[in-house]
C-alpha cells in the first residue's frame, strides 16, 4: 500500500470515529398557524427547513409523553441562526446566535442546547429560529450526559481538523520561505483559507478573543471566506498542474475564475438589504465551479503523470460531491446526519493533505531546474575553468586537512579558499572574520599587510558583520575608513565620481552553525562590482572550506575518540602500545632516557565487592584524573587493562621517574572519593623501569615495569619499587 494512503487511513480512522451516531428521541414538528410560509419555511418530519428570511419562524415542537429518566436537553446542531429560543408557558429562553456565542460557551462549540422546564411534555413549547441562509433544523432529545459525549466527539473532529490545516499551511509557509515558489505560497493561501472558511462555518471564528468583531457580517462573511477558499483553490490547481505549460486556455480561465470570485468576496462583505438572496445561490454555484475546475486541473495533472495527482483527481471529485450533498442537506433534501454536516470539512482537509505531499514532490525537481539555470549562466570556458578551480580545492582541502591540528585546520582551509579565488575573481584583498568556529576567533588576510586594516575595521564594525553573517545573503558594501560610514552600492551610485571604487567589498556569509558566525571580505583591484555569479563563486569556496572544516574537525575527534579509553579517558591499550614503540625508538636512535611506569589500583576486587561495579568505574576515573593532574605535557598515561594504568616518560631517567611515582602515589592517598555519601580512600602500587642503553623495543622494560609493580604488591601495597637491570 503506498505511503500517501496509509497515512490518509491514520487520518481519517480517529475521524470515523466521531461519525458514531447518537442515541436521541425523535421531537416531531408542525408550524404554528400564520408564522410559517412556504417562502419562509417547510416542515418536513422531524426537521425544520428555513429558507432564508428577515422574519423568525415559529415552530411547535411534540415532544414524546414519556421521557423516562433526565435530565433531557434540547439539542440543535450548530447552524448559522441569528435567532434561536424556546417558548413555552409564557416564557422564553435567552435567544441565541451562531454569530455572536454567549461567552460561557466553551471554545469549540457543537451545537445548541436548551434545557427543558418542568412538566414540558404536557405544555406546549415551541422553537422560533430566524436565519439569513438556508439551513435545516433537527430538534432531538437527549440525556445530558449524552450531549456532553457528543459534544466533545465533535470537538475531537474540528479540533483535529483545524490543527491538519494549521500544520500544512505552516509546511505550506516554510516550503515557500526555503523554495520561493509560487505554487507553496498558493498551498499557504489554500489551507488558511480554509482554515478560516471552516472557523466561520462551524461558528468557532467568532468565539475567539479579538475576531469576535467577524461576527457583524453575519452570513455574509461566511460566504466571503467560502469564495475566497475557492479562489485559492483555483490558483493552487494552476500551480499544481502547471497549467501555464500544459493548459494554457484552461490557466487564462482560471485567472478569470479567481478574479470573479475575490470581486464576489469582496461584494459580500457589502451591507446591502438584497443582497443576501442573489449572492446565496453565487456562492454555491462559486464554489461547484471552482470544484470543476479542480477537476479539469487535476485531470490534466493526470495525463501528464504528475505524482500524486491520481488520489488528488478522486478525492476532489469526493469533495465536490460531499459539498452538494451538504448543500441539499441544508435545503432539505436527502440525509441530514454526520457525513453530509462534516464530511465536506473531512474530504476539504484530506485534499490539503494530498496537495502538500504532490507539490512536496516537485522540490527536488524545483532545485533541479534551478540548479540547471544558474550553471548555464555565462559562458562554457569559464564554467569549467571554475568548476576545475573548485574540484581542486576539494581535493586540496581534502588532503591538507586531513592530519593537521585543531586550530591550523581552520585558516588553512581558507587560505586554500583565497589561493584559488584570487586569480578567479581578480582579487587585491581578501579577508576572513569567523567568532566562534570550532572555539576559535579568526582573523586570515592576504595579503597579511592588510591584516591591520581588517583587524581594525573588525574592532569598528563587529556588531555590523555579524548581522550580515546571520542574513545569510552575500551583498556589496563600502567600508568609508574617512566618514565611518557603511554605504550599499544603490546608495553610493548617487554620489557619483566621489566614490572610491577600491573601498567595495564584497560580503560573503559562510554558513556556520550558530552561535559561530564568519564572513569574506573580497576587494577587487579594479573597484568593479561583482555579478551574483561571482558571488556565489565565493560562497560556494566558503561553504566547501567550512564543510571540509567540520569534517576534518569530526575526523580528528573521531580519531581521539578511537585512541582513548572511554571509561577513564586515558588512551586504551592499542594507542599506548604504539607509542611505547615509536617512543622506544626514538629514545634508541637519540639515546635519550625514556622510564615506564606502571600504577595498579590496590584491593580493587574488594572495592567492586564491597560497593559495586559502577563504584569501581568511579573509582578509576578518580585515579586517572590525579595521574594527568601530575604529569607534565610530554608524559602519556594510558589504561593497560583492568585496574592498571601506564605511565610513559621520556626524557626521564630511573630516578626522575621514582620521584614522579613517589609523588603519583602520595596524590592518589590523599584524594578521597566521595561515593554514595562512603568516604573511599585509594592506594595505588607502582613499578619502575627505565629503558636500558641498548633497547630500541619496550617489551623488556614494560616486563621489568610490571614485575617492580608485583614486588611492591608484595611488600605491603601502597609502595614504588624500582625494577633493577635484571631480576634474580
Amino acid at each position: 500500500m503506498p505511503t500517501r494512503w496509509l497515512i490518509m487511513l491514520l487520518l481519517l480512522g480517529p475521524w470515523s470515529w466521531t461519525a458514531v451516531a447518537a442515541q436521541d428521541m425523535e421531537v416531531m414538528v408542525e408550524p404554528e398557524p400564520g408564522s410559517v410560509t412556504s417562502t419562509r419555511a417547510a416542515m418536513k418530519g422531524d426537521r425544520i427547513v428555513l429558507r432564508g428570511a428577515s422574519e423568525a419562524v415559529r415552530v411547535r415542537l411534540k415532544l414524546p409523553e414519556q421521557l423516562g429518566q433526565g435530565p433531557w436537553r434540547l439539542w440543535l446542531d450548530r447552524d448559522m441562526v441569528e435567532e434561536l429560543r424556546i417558548e413555552s408557558g409564557g416564557e422564553s429562553t435567552p435567544s441565541r446566535n451562531f454569530f455572536l456565542p454567549e461567552p460561557t460557551e466553551p471554545l469549540f462549540p457543537a451545537g445548541f442546547t436548551f434545557g427543558l422546564p418542568d412538566g414540558a411534555q404536557q405544555a406546549d413549547v415551541y422553537l422560533v429560529a430566524r436565519s439569513s441562509a438556508p439551513i435545516t433544523l433537527r430538534p432531538q432529545l437527549r440525556a445530558h450526559a449524552e450531549t456532553a459525549q457528543v459534544q466533545q466527539r465533535l470537538v475531537a473532529l474540528v479540533s483535529a481538523i483545524y490543527a491538519s490545516l494549521g500544520v500544512l499551511a505552516l509546511v505550506a509557509l516554510s516550503l515557500y520561505l526555503a523554495v520561493r515558489d509560487h505554487a507553496y505560497l498558493a498551498l499557504l493561501a489554500f489551507t488558511a483559507s480554509a482554515l478560516a472558511f471552516l472557523l466561520a462555518a462551524n461558528g468557532h471564528l467568532y468565539a475567539v478573543p479579538g475576531l469576535r468583531v467577524a461576527g457583524q457580517w453575519g452570513v455574509q462573511g461566511v460566504w466571503a471566506l467560502m469564495l475566497m477558499c475557492a479562489a485559492a483553490s483555483v490558483w493552487l490547481a494552476q500551480r499544481y498542474a502547471e497549467l501555464r505549460v500544459h493548459a494554457p486556455r484552461l490557466q487564462h480561465v482560471g485567472g478569470s475564475m479567481v478574479a470573479v470570485l475575490l470581486l464576489l468576496a469582496a461584494m459580500c462583505l457589502l451591507d446591502q438589504a438584497w443582497w443576501p438572496g442573489p449572492m446565496r445561490w453565487l456562492s454555491a454555484a462559486s464554489w461547484v465551479g471552482a470544484g470543476i475546475y479542480g477537476i479539469a486541473a487535476a485531470g490534466v495533472a493526470v495525463r501528464m503523470r504528475l505524482w500524486n495527482s491520481l488520489p488528488i483527481l478522486l478525492l476532489v471529485g469526493l469533495l465536490v460531491l460531499a459539498a452538494g450533498l451538504r448543500e441539499l442537506a441544508a435545503h432539505g433534501i436527502g440525509p441530514d446526519n454526520f457525513w453530509t454536516r462534516y464530511g465536506y470539512q473531512v474530504a476539504l482537509t484530506a485534499y490539503a493533505f494530498l496537495l502538500t505531499m504532490g507539490l512536496i514532490g516537485r522540490i527536488a525537481r524545483v532545485r533541479a531546474e534551478r540548479d540547471h539555470e544558474r550553471m548555464a549562466r555565462g559562458d562554457s570556458e569559464r564554467r569549467l575553468q571554475r568548476e576545475a578551480a573548485r574540484t581542486t580545492l576539494v581535493v586540496d582541502l581534502q588532503q591538507q586537512l586531513r592530519d593537521l591540528p585543531p586550530g591550523d585546520m581552520e585558516w588553512t582551509a581558507f587560505k586554500l579558499v583565497f589561493e584559488r579565488l584570487r586569480p578567479l575573481l581578480e582579487l587585491e584583498a581578501a579577508a576572513l572574520i569567523a567568532n566562534g568556529f570550532h572555539g576559535l576567533d579568526l582573523l586570515l588576510a592576504e595579503p597579511p599587510s592588510s591584516k591591520s586594516r581588517y583587524g581594525a575595521l573588525l574592532e569598528s564594525r563587529q556588531a555590523m558583520l555579524k548581522d550580515l553573517a546571520n542574513a545569510q545573503s552575500s551583498l556589496q558594501l563600502q567600508f568609508d575608513g574617512d566618514s565611518g560610514s557603511d554605504r550599499d552600492r544603490d546608495d553610493a551610485a548617487e554620489g557619483g565620481a566621489g566614490v572610491d571604487a577600491q573601498s567595495w567589498h564584497a560580503v560573503v556569509p559562510l554558513p556556520m552553525r550558530p552561535p559561530a558566525w564568519g564572513v569574506l571580505l573580497l576587494r577587487r583591484r579594479d573597484g568593479r562590482e561583482f555579478s551574483h555569479e561571482d558571488l556565489t563563486l565565493a560562497s560556494a569556496f566558503g561553504r566547501l572550506a567550512v564543510v571540509h572544516a567540520d569534517e576534518a574537525m569530526m575526523a580528528a575527534n573521531l580519531r581521539r575518540s578511537a585512541e582513548l579509553d572511554s571509561m577513564t579517558g586515558a588512551l586504551n591499550r592499542r594507542t599506548i602500545d604504539l607509542w611505547l614503540a615509536r617512543s622506544f625508538s626514538e629514545a634508541h636512535r637519540n639515546a635519550k632516557p625514556l622510564s615506564v611506569l606502571f600504577a595498579d589500583l590496590d584491593h580493587f576486587k574488594a572495592i567492586n565487592d564491597t560497593y559495586g561495579h559502577a563504584c569501581g568505574d568511579a573509582c578509576l576515573r578518580h585515579v586517572s584524573a590525579v595521574l594527568r593532574r601530575e604529569l607534565e605535557p610530554s608524559d602519556l598515561l594510558g589504561r593497560y587493562g583492568g585496574e592498571e594504568f601506564l605511565l610513559l616518560l621520556p626524557g626521564r631517567d630511573a630516578d626522575a621517574a621514582r620521584r614522579l611515582g613517589e609523588r603519583v602515589r602520595a596524590a592518589v592517598e590523599r584524594a578521597v572519593l566521595d561515593w554514595n555519601g562512603a568516604q573511599i580512600r585509594l592506594t595505588v602500587s607502582i613499578g619502575v623501569a627505565p629503558r636500558l642503553p641498548d633497547e630500541h623495543a619496550p617489551a623488556a622494560a614494560v616486563e621489568r615495569a610490571d614485575k617492580a609493580l608485583y614486588a611492591a604488591k608484595r611488600a605491603g601495597r601502597n609502595q614504588v619499587c624500582v625494577a633493577p637491570a635484571k631480576f634474580s
